[in-house]
């Protein structure tokens, strides 16, 4: 049978339970709130994330809304829902990292019960919200100093079969790229850790820096309700949506000195090899190094700060997948 609690928090058949639950063994408390959405209809589960980087305000949003949206009368299956993983930064604004220990909650899987805060929250979700799920979306979008263009990220690793359906849950999410990556490229990442586990599983991105636009929530909102009805559990809200173009890899462009940043392109551009792509200056203006593309392809993700340290990405080039 497939999931239908998260820990202590469970609803019966044509139910929606909603509660704060407690990380094991982190202190001062760590809590999460967390919705149950149980059908009339026994059906599939879909475990959902957000707020693992909590000033990614869309998602957390978008995941708010879809659990006020699902009608248990109408629901084939069961939603368990994690609106906020990262509480504690919500508040403080955090960008990328959780101000309990300063690691970053998305590279922190599989997690540890006896270890550091990220890793007793990462090892909780693993056993308590996505282990024995039908399948798991982490939603997410540019941090307050990210700009990105929409996609979705799902892992070739493992299983192939599990692979194959993590595929299909990113091409009905209906965003712009899709990318199929080697768990190894971005460490400790929930959704490569769930599709090790069995689990098809997903990243979903749309909105960016700090701003809870109704557009990108909205479409966050259809691409979660997309995934339900591809699943079974709920009918379809229309046509199915276009096949999202295939990446073959990403290429991150990084910076090896504080600095500041002046980028000369968006995202969304298309750029080829070798052209310039920005600068980074001292404090003074004094220009340290022009930046030039590493490769060919769209400017997916771009860092939009004044600011950048030594070893922070500037941004991300997705090479198309031929044909």
């Amino acid at each position: 049978m497939s999931r239908v609690a998260i820990a202590e928090l469970a609803a019966q058949p044509n139910q929606v339970s909603r509660g704060w639950i407690r990380i094991p063994g982190v202190d001062p408390a760590w809590e999460v709130p967390a919705v149950v959405v149980r059908g009339v209809e026994d059906g599939p589960t879909l475990a959902v994330t957000s707020g693992m980087h909590a000033a990614e305000y869309v998602p957390i949003e978008a995941v708010t809304r879809l659990t006020r949206w699902v009608d248990p009368a109408r629901l084939r299956g069961t939603l368990l829902a994690v609106l906020l993983v990262n509480s504690p930064g919500f508040y403080e604004r955090s960008i990328y990292v959780n101000p309990r220990d300063g690691r970053n909650l998305n590279r922190s899987f599989p997690g540890d019960a006896a270890g550091d805060p990220a890793e007793r929250v990462a090892d909780f979700l693993l056993r308590e919200l996505i282990d024995g799920a039908d399948a798991y979306v982490d939603a997410h979008c540019g941090d307050l100093i990210e700009a990105l263009s929409p996609f979705t990220l799902w892992t070739k690793a493992g299983d192939p079969a599990v692979a194959a359906r993590s595929r299909a849950l990113s091409e009905a999410y209906g965003f712009e790229h899709s990318l199929g990556v080697d768990p190894d490229s971005v460490p400790g990442a929930a959704y490569a850790s769930a599709a090790l586990r069995g689990v098809p599983a997903i990243i979903a991105e749309i909105g960016q820096q700090g701003i809870c636009d109704e557009p990108s929530v909205g479409r966050h909102l259809r691409g979660l309700q997309n995934v339900m009805a591809h699943l079974g559990m709920v009918d379809p809200l229309g046509p199915p949506a276009p096949a999202p173009k295939a990446m073959d890899r990403m290429v991150w462009m990084r910076t090896e000195v504080s600095a500041t940043y002046h980028p000369t392109v968006a995202v969304g551009e298309t750029v080829t090899e070798g052209q310039a792509v920005g600068e980074l200056r001292d404090i003074f203006g004094e220009p340290l190094l022009a930046l030039q593309a590493a490769a060919s392809g769209v400017v997916v993700f771009l860092v939009t700060s004044l600011a950048v340290k030594a070893g922070d990405p500037l941004l991300g080039i997705g090479v198309m997948a031929e044909g």
